[in-house]
């Protein structure tokens, strides 16, 4: 009984709101996947700044390493020639 209850109630809100409800319902579902789509793209958004970060400090720690190899060989260098 319930469920035809419910049916009833589903079909005097489809009369009573006919094309236009349809139309409304047509809308939320277009807005909720829009809504879906903005949560993708702003999940790879924020995946990307991550990344842009975690490469930006691996490039200073390798050029910290590259200037303390320098050091180090103009050091070997020196040590040679004395």
């Amino acid at each position: 009984m319930y469920i035809e209850d419910e049916e009833t109630v589903n079909d005097e809100k489809s009369r009573e709101f006919g094309v236009l409800g349809d139309v409304l319902r047509e809308l939320q579902r277009e807005e909720m996947e829009e809504t879906d789509t903005c949560l993708v793209e702003v999940q790879e958004t924020i995946i990307t700044q991550n990344t842009i970060e975690i490469l930006t400090e691996i490039n200073a720690t390798l050029k910290e390493i590259a200037e303390t190899q320098k050091r180090i060989l103009e050091e070997i260098k020196k040590n040679k020639a004395e």
